[in-house]
C-alpha cells in the first residue's frame, strides 16, 4: 500500500495554520535540533493528528508505515517527525502495530539519534510491537543492544519500562549489560542516563531484584547509573518505614502504584538464560 497522501496533507497543513513563530526558536534551541520547529505545543500537535485520522481513516499496516515514513523522511521541521511518531502512537491504530515496523522505527530511531525520538519510539511503537511479536523483536533488541549504535542500545534497553505483565527480565539484563563499564558507549550520558531510568521503573516492580543487580555489578555501574536506579528504592524504603507518614496519594499513570515484593530472580542467573 503506498502512503495516505490526503492523511500526510491535512497533518502539514494543520501544523502550518497553528504554528508560532514566537515559541519555534525557543523549542528548536532547546532539542539543539537542525531542523527548525513550527511552534507547536505537543498536546495541541497530537489533538491535530487525531483530528487529522478522523477525516483520513487508515485501515491496514502497511499504509500506516508508509505513511509515518514519508511524513519522517520529508520532514522539514520537526514537529513533522513528530506527528509521524503521534500515529504510531494513536490508540486507534495500535492492533495495526507488528513486526513489519521493525525495519521503520529501526531506520527512525539511528536517524533521529536523539533523546525525544527515541524515547517516545522506545515507550510506545516498539513496546507495543515488542508484546504483539515477541518472537520477532526481542532477537533485534539483543541485536541492538550489543551493537555499535548509541541510540539502539538505549532504545533496547528502555524499550519494557512501560510493561508488566508481559515485562521479560532475563531479556531487560541482557540489553544492559553490554553497556556496562567496559562495553561499547558505556561512558555516554545517553547510556547511563537511559540504564538507571530503566532500573528505576523496574524497581517499582521488583525492589529486590534491582539492588540486587546494582551491589552485584556496582563497579560497573557508573554513579549517574546508580543514582537514577535507586530514587525509587529510596522513595519505596520511606514510604514502607515510617509510620507516621500521611496515607499515599492514589496512582497515577506517571506514578504507578508498586506491586506487592516478591522474591526476585538473581539478576546474573536472569541475564544468563
Amino acid at each position: 500500500m503506498a502512503a495516505d497522501l490526503g492523511l500526510i496533507a491535512a497533518l502539514r497543513a494543520g501544523l502550518l495554520a497553528q504554528a508560532d513563530a514566537r515559541r519555534a526558536p525557543a523549542m528548536q534551541a532547546y532539542m539543539k535540533s537542525a531542523l527548525p520547529f513550527h511552534g507547536v505545543p505537543t498536546p495541541q500537535r497530537r489533538r491535530l493528528a487525531a483530528a487529522a485520522l478522523a477525516a483520513h481513516p487508515v485501515t491496514d499496516g502497511a499504509t500506516l508505515a508508509d505513511t509515518a515514513a514519508r511524513l519522517w523522511r520529508e520532514a522539514t521541521h520537526r514537529e513533522q517527525r513528530y506527528v509521524a511518531l503521534d500515529l504510531l502512537r494513536a490508540p486507534r491504530l495500535r492492533r495495526l502495530l507488528d513486526a513489519a515496523m521493525l525495519p521503520l522505527l529501526e531506520s527512525m530511531i539511528v536517524e533521529g539519534a536523539w533523546w525525544d525520538v527515541v524515547d517516545e519510539i522506545s515507550g510506545q511503537p516498539l513496546a507495543r510491537v515488542l508484546v504483539a511479536a515477541p518472537a520477532a523483536v526481542k532477537p533485534e533488541l539483543r541485536r541492538w543492544a550489543r551493537g555499535d549504535d548509541l541510540w539502539l542500545r538505549r532504545a533496547a534497553m528502555l524499550a519494557q519500562r512501560g510493561l508488566r505483565a508481559d515485562f521479560d527480565a532475563p531479556l531487560f539484563y541482557e540489553t544492559l549489560l553490554p553497556s556496562l563499564a567496559g562495553g561499547r558507549h558505556a561512558d555516554a550520558f545517553f547510556i547511563r542516563k537511559g540504564m538507571g531510568w530503566a532500573l528505576r521503573e523496574r524497581a517499582y516492580a521488583a525492589p529486590d531484584e534491582v539492588r540486587a543487580f546494582c551491589r552485584e555489578y556496582g563497579d560497573r555501574l557508573s554513579p549517574l547509573t546508580v543514582r537514577e536506579a535507586l530514587r525509587a528504592l529510596g522513595a519505596l524504603s520511606v514510604a514502607r518505614t515510617s509510620s507516621a507518614a500521611p496515607a499515599p496519594a492514589e496512582p497515577t499513570a506517571a506514578h504507578p502504584a508498586p506491586p506487592a515484593r516478591a522474591r526476585a530472580p538473581s539478576p546474573r542467573r536472569a541475564a544468563s538464560r
